[in-house]
């Protein structure tokens, strides 16, 4: 579901034309397109929990989990800074004056990248029921301090970058959305031994509506940006990914077979971003860029959704050939035929 939210946000965004569409439709696809960015966070880092309570219960020692999750960290700040340098070069910025500054603009893998190494220490330096109320302490933490770090004066720095700047040195910063991430961890410790709706569900409408009385109340901090560090806003958006993950829980298995293109789209989420970046912002949809109308823009999302899939479905046939030849390349030779006798 979140890889549909970040296709239909980035296409939205991308081809409809400014001005158009004004009116329900639009404002419903935006608060949809809304949830992406968070939700991503959130399974990153309830993802990242089940796959170390897994090694956990096959004996992998502490140590050896947190190396692994500090590698896969680093691998994603590598693909992050990767992307980036392809986006310097396929979308000609090399032309343009400090154009080389993109590379080094901090977006979303940058920030899941960094969390989660944050994440898998805080988690490894936690032990036992400790880990759940250090990442839920941590993610309120975050949230609450977003506006007085977005209101500190400092030198431009690219370090100081991932902790908070705004457009065009960055479109995500650690603040405040790593605390996307360690909610999703400490709902990934929760359920490391089975899913829990109903408590999903109440922890999320009590979020959803502590943050919308808080932001009746009068402002607490002097630099509050509802849209971009208010903990209201995380809050409410939070309670929101909470109740969606809850909805899913609820879904039978008996479902299970009719949702296998959702679970490839989200097995390949990371095609999918590279996909509903390139082929939306990039130069081979320019003529459509900012100039469809909302019924264009609509069709434009399905045909994205379609693409998207048929990509993610190639990459999986793909991974189960390479699987299979691996296999088949560690598979021990027959025991030679018994010798018939004369």
């Amino acid at each position: 579901m979140a890889v549909l939210f970040m296709i239909e946000v980035h296409t939205l965004d991308a081809w409809l034309a400014p001005g158009v569409g004004q009116g329900l439709v639009r404002d419903a696809l935006v608060m949809m397109g809304g949830f992406a960015a968070p939700a991503f966070l959130f399974m990153a880092g309830l993802s990242q929990q089940l796959a170390d309570g897994s090694a956990e219960r096959r004996g992998v020692l502490p140590g050896a989990r947190l190396r692994a999750a500090l590698s896969r960290a680093l691998w994603l700040l590598a693909v992050a800074y990767s992307f980036r340098f392809a986006e310097f070069v396929l979308g000609g910025a090399f032309r343009v004056s400090g154009g080389w500054r993109v590379i080094l603009r901090v977006d979303i893998l940058n920030v899941i990248a960094l969390s989660l190494g944050l994440a898998a220490i805080l988690g490894w330096s936690a032990r036992g029921r400790l880990k759940l109320p250090a990442f839920a302490i941590a993610a309120a933490a975050v949230a609450g301090l977003a506006p007085l770090v977005a209101a500190w004066q400092h030198p431009e720095s690219r370090i100081l970058d991932y902790l908070y700047a705004t457009f065009p040195r960055a479109n995500f910063s650690l603040v405040n959305w790593s605390a996307f991430l360690l909610a999703g961890s400490a709902v990934g410790r929760l359920l490391r031994d089975r899913d829990r709706p109903a408590l999903l569900l109440a922890v999320g409408a009590a979020l959803f509506a502590g943050g919308w009385a808080a932001d009746l109340l009068p402002a607490v901090y002097r630099h509050q940006d509802f849209w971009h560090t208010s903990p209201s806003w995380f809050s409410m958006r939070l309670g929101g990914v909470l109740g969606l993950t809850a909805i899913w829980q609820l879904v039978p298995g008996s479902a299970a077979p009719s949702l296998a293109g959702l679970r490839t789209l989200g097995r390949h989420s990371l095609l999918g971003y590279v996909a509903s970046i390139e082929l939306t912002y990039g130069f081979w949809s320019h003529p459509i860029h900012q100039a469809l109308s909302l019924g264009g823009t609509l069709a434009g999302i399905a045909a994205m959704v379609g693409v998207t899939w048929a990509l993610s479905a190639g990459a999986e046939r793909w991974d189960a050939r390479r699987d299979g030849r691996r296999a088949a390349a560690h598979r021990p030779p027959p025991p030679p035929a018994p010798a018939i006798p004369a």
